[in-house]
């Protein structure tokens, strides 16, 4: 390993970004060579160490201490460790040869470079802390679209609601006697008016919410700044060839995936 090879991430106030950061920090290993840890400042919705029992990701990369995390790795590795904010402006910068992903948002053609040991990181190792087994019994039975919307998309009049509808319009034109499901905090019965069955679901758990969420067969990708990832890991980490997908006509992708429906 040479010098200048240590990142630290920073993981975000939002729960499904921090996947993206998790998931980037694994790609930039292998495509670069680099060793990367990951701090959490966030003080909002997850404090992400806090989940990470129910996933299998690797303890060792996680810091809540980052004085503690620096000391540590640069007397292990002899090694200088360089601050996310350098790598995050050298990911985004035009003229940079190491641009590679968008450091927050997966796009739809970054979904090969996320390979199966990725994958089964971010697998939830068991569904114990679902409550509603009710609803996912259902969810997992009957022809179910799941949409992702958050709050504060919501509060900022950043959601697309007639994407939406026109989403579920066309996905039932290919599935027999589909059923929406929305999920959100947010009460948002009203501004979501498509024909046919619709049910809001509205949890205070985010594990729960999420994996309900995945559980859905097919998925409408959403791409609302705070509600993107949400779905678009929902999405990939519940892939299916027989299941279709709806994203919006304005995200530009190259490769589009056999199941992807432009809309």
């Amino acid at each position: 390993m040479e010098n200048n090879n240590l990142l630290i991430l920073e993981y975000q106030d939002n729960f499904a970004d921090n996947l993206s950061i998790y998931a980037y920090g694994k790609i930039l290993e292998k495509k670069q060579k680099r060793k990367c840890f990951y701090e959490n400042n966030t003080q909002k919705r997850v404090k992400f160490e806090n989940s990470m029992a129910f996933f299998n990701l690797d303890c060792g990369y996680i810091s809540t201490n980052r004085v503690k995390n620096l000391t540590k790795e640069a007397f292990y590795y002899n090694q200088i460790i360089i601050n996310d904010k350098k790598i995050d402006k050298e990911i985004k910068s035009k003229k940079s040869k190491n641009k590679i992903l968008d450091l927050k948002h997966f796009k739809i053609d970054d979904i090969p470079l996320i390979t199966d040991d990725i994958l089964k990181a971010l697998e939830f190792n068991n569904c114990d802390f679902v409550k509603n087994y009710i609803l996912l019994e259902e969810i997992s039975t009957v022809n179910s679209i799941g949409v992702y919307v958050s709050p504060s998309d919501v509060i900022s009049n950043g959601v697309d609601w007639e994407y939406i509808s026109k989403s579920a319009y066309r996905l039932n034109k290919y599935i027999k006697k589909p059923v929406l499901y929305v999920f959100s905090t947010k009460d948002i019965s009203n501004n979501i008016n498509v024909d046919i069955k619709t049910k809001f679901i509205c949890l205070n758990d985010w594990k729960e919410e999420f994996y309900l969420l995945s559980a859905c067969k097919h998925k409408i990708l959403l791409d609302s700044p705070m509600s993107y990832s949400e779905n678009f890991w929902s999405i990939v980490l519940n892939q299916k060839e027989y299941y279709l997908n709806a994203f919006n006509k304005k995200l530009k992708v190259k490769n589009k995936p056999l199941n992807w429906i432009r809309i």
